[in-house]
């Protein structure tokens, strides 16, 4: 079974390792250990323009050195660690956390062969290997296999690959990190179920002895305790009822005195109230058959003539009338003709209107300054051979001047039938430029 143990953590490591590079989904940022960098004989990293990349590389040429000193190592952790929390990618802080694992691993080996060596005395010793220890599983423990998206490039030299790493690990958790060494350290880890279950029985059977067992034990003497505080809360009790019985009693007497009192006093307004509003029902249905009456001579003359039947033919060729006019029409064809008047009267300003937008798109648009060329070239067309507004080569118009058929033919230059119709004199010339056709457009009606 412990040997199984032991191959768990190794187990789980290769089946991430396999996930991490099968799970391409992610597409998180790999990195590869570079022979040219990591096995540098001064470890000087440069060429990065990222501080922390670069002492990040120093650390794992740091790690790959074949006699690293203490000095050496405490850099290569200082490295690592800070790689984990400046914000690295995760392929670089997963390899930080496993080389730091490794390294912690090696601390806490050579602390226990010195504490080994000491007959098991040196406690400073015994403390560094537990503090090793417990880095070192900690580091393992935060790699994350489904972001481990590291490897080593093809190198002659020995032990330059990730197997190696993973062996070292291995290794690892079946020498100090095994739970063999837990009593070490003061974990208690081994204790088998049985024996668990027997310091539980133990302990439950003391407890039930000192304070359940006996006529003498504490819960018999809290249980006699509550018995006696429970009979006389009951006597209390009791006495308390039969008091409530009594004062009850007068207070139903005092309350059936009252409610007589109450029952006269309110049968006498009742019964006034009732005889009030009779009186006024009856007056009311006597005013209203005198108005009756008096509303049925409102329509009798003086000479004894009843209108109302009149009233009511009447009312008959109203109707028939109204019926009339409605299939007729009238209403539609009245609202028609002021339509009609209406749009007579605003013809001469909407006239005008038109005009104005009309110029203003021919001498702001179509012949200022920068549509001219564009302009020019669409009056070459042999349609608009005799049109009097086209423009020629010299930036001129041909005539300028409208000849229009309306009871005769009549002339009329375009800068004054433009002016005429609200267009502002500097808007009135071929070629104006981008500010004056801006305003000229802005003004359009």
């Amino acid at each position: 079974m412990r040997t199984l143990l032991k191959m768990l953590p190794l187990a789980g490591i290769l089946l991430g390792a396999a996930a991490a590079q099968a799970d391409v989904a992610n597409k998180l940022e790999a990195y590869t250990v570079d022979p040219a960098r990591a096995l540098r004989a001064d470890c000087k990293a440069s060429g990065f323009s990222d501080q922390r990349i670069a002492e990040f590389e120093e650390g794992v040429c740091l790690f790959h050195k074949a006699s690293r000193s203490p000095d050496e190592t405490q850099r290569a952790l200082d490295a690592f660690r800070q790689a984990q929390t400046k914000g690295l990618p995760p392929a670089h802080q997963n390899f930080a956390s496993l080389l730091t694992g490794i390294m912690n691993c090696q601390g806490a080996q050579a602390q226990l062969a010195a504490f080994k060596a000491s007959d098991n005395k040196d406690g400073l010793a015994q403390t560094r290997f537990c503090r090793d220890r417990r880095i070192s599983a900690a580091d393992l423990g935060s790699v994350r296999w489904d972001q481990a998206y590291f490897e080593y490039a093809a190198a002659p030299q020995p032990n330059f690959n990730l197997d190696a790493r993973l062996t070292e690990m291995a290794a690892c958790h079946a020498s100090v990190l095994a739970a063999s060494y837990d009593a070490e350290c003061g974990l208690i880890s081994n204790i088998s179920e049985n024996e668990i279950n027997g310091f539980v029985d133990e302990a439950a059977g003391q407890v039930i002895e000192t304070y359940f067992s006996g006529v003498e034990s504490p819960i018999t003497a809290m249980f006699a305790r509550k018995i006696e505080r429970a009979k006389g809360l009951k006597e209390s009790a009791a006495a308390s009822i039969d008091s409530l019985k009594t004062n009850a009693g007068e207070v139903n007497a005092q309350h059936d005195a009252l409610q007589a009192a109450y029952v006269a006093e309110r049968d006498g307004k009742i019964s006034k109230a009732y005889s009030d509003y009779r009186d006024a029902v009856l007056r009311a249905n006597t005013i209203l058959d005198e108005f009756n009456r008096w509303k049925g001579g409102l329509f009798i003359t003086v000479e004894g003539v009843n209108l109302l039947p009149k009233l009511t033919e009447r009312v008959v060729e109203i109707t028939e009338e109204l019926t009339r006019v409605q299939q007729l029409g009238f209403r539609d064809k009245s609202e028609d003709l002021v339509a009609d008047v209406r749009k007579t009267i605003d013809a001469k300003a909407e006239t005008a209107k038109l005009t104005a937008q009309l110029c203003r798109v021919y001498f702001c648009e179509l012949a200022n300054r920068r549509s001219m060329e564009q302009t020019i070239r669409s009056c070459r067309r042999p349609a608009l051979a005799n049109n009097p507004l086209c423009i020629t080569q010299a930036e001129t118009m041909r005539s300028g001047t409208l000849t229009v058929d309306f009871e005769g033919q009549k002339t009329t230059d375009v800068t004054e039938f433009c002016t005429a119709a609200g267009v502002e004199a500097p808007s009135l010339a071929i070629g104006i430029g981008p500010q004056q056709s801006a305003t000229c457009l802005a003004a359009m009606p």
